[in-house]
């Protein structure tokens, strides 16, 4: 009568730790496959009939360690044993192994788990079990000698880096994991309404700027028109406003008001088209110092200070610049 049970897995057991399959050394095993009961082996009181079977194979199947079973069913205990597992009576399996070597690494440990993680053992023997710890039990000897897998302490290290987010974040350092929490929330919250605000300020600023280079360009025509600039100079003529816009508009509006009256023609209002963006009309005029206008003709470092530190004022300011409103002395 033959069975296959899971020997291990590497969930964390009924003990509180968990063994790594690939670290299990059963060379030695399959040399003397015993299957026993209980354990129950290397007693004074032995009967003869501690070995109730053999494990005819051994293989991995994912990160479970499988073993087949041949019970001795010429023996009257094992044919007992061998019948309740076919009758679906016992169905649990235990590892007896030497542990050789034991981790508290972090990235080894399970939710659950209490004491280290087995990376290395040798199997001794198999036995069947009416109850196991769990699915892969591990029964642990060393030298005939019980062995003591370290306690882990996660809960310590866990509470030393809540204590270091927690005073990252502003908090005192034995604030809660729920206030913790709730602060990084609105961190991302306010992370997130700050990305909006910027991108509003960008899309702002090239409204801005299609607005300035429309009206330089109403002026450049029309200083081609009178004369002032050869058609060849028009691109270089609107690159110098984009480095210098207020004092290309001073300069070149004064030059065609003063070819205009020159002429003896209407003088146009061009630095009102320039201003206004598309046409005289609409024009809003501020007498508050903390128009966008203002701020960028006569004081650029405090609307630096406005953009990086108060974006949604500054995307106000430029929207506000953007539809017509203009600071006047």
């Amino acid at each position: 009568m033959q069975h296959d049970f899971i020997i291990n897995t590497e969930n964390v057991n009924g003990y509180n730790y968990r063994i790594l399959t690939d670290g299990i050394d059963y060379t030695q095993y399959e040399r003397n496959p015993v299957v026993l009961y209980l354990h129950d082996r290397d007693s004074y009181r032995n009967k003869g009939t501690e070995v109730i079977g053999r494990c005819l194979k051994l293989f991995k199947k994912d990160s479970q360690l499988i073993a087949t079973i041949e019970f001795d069913e010429n023996e009257p205990f094992a044919k007992t044993i061998a019948d309740k597992v076919a009758g679906g009576f016992i169905r649990m399996a235990s590892m007896y192994a030497e542990v050789i070597a034991a981790s508290s690494e972090p990235e080894l440990v399970l939710p659950g788990q209490l004491y280290e993680t087995v990376t290395k053992c040798k199997l001794v023997e198999i036995s069947i079990v009416p109850i196991g710890g769990n699915d892969d039990a591990l029964k642990l000897s060393k030298n005939d000698g019980n062995v003591k897998l370290n306690k882990l302490n996660i809960k310590k290290e866990d509470m030393s880096e809540l204590k270091t987010i927690a005073l990252a974040l502003g908090k005192s350092a034995d604030a809660s994991e729920s206030v913790l929490l709730d602060t990084i929330t609105q961190v991302k919250l306010e992370a997130s309404e700050a990305a909006t605000a910027k991108a509003k300020v960008l899309e702002l600023e090239a409204e801005i700027k299609g607005i300035r280079l429309s009206g330089a360009t109403v002026l450049v025509d029309q200083a081609i028109k009178l004369g002032l600039i050869p058609e060849a100079l028009k691109a270089s003529q609107l690159g110098a406003f984009e480095n210098d816009f207020k004092g290309q508009t001073a300069i070149l509006s004064k030059l065609i008001t003063d070819k205009e009256t020159a002429n003896g023609g209407t003088q146009h209002k061009v630095k009102e088209v320039v201003l206004a963006g598309k046409s005289t009309t609409g024009v809003v005029e501020a007498d508050v110092k903390e128009s966008f206008d203002y701020l960028q003709k006569h004081d650029t470092v405090k609307l630096a200070k406005i953009r990086e530190e108060d974006p949604t004022k500054y995307a106000e300011l430029a929207k506000a610049y953007a539809n017509g409103v203009r600071y006047t002395k």
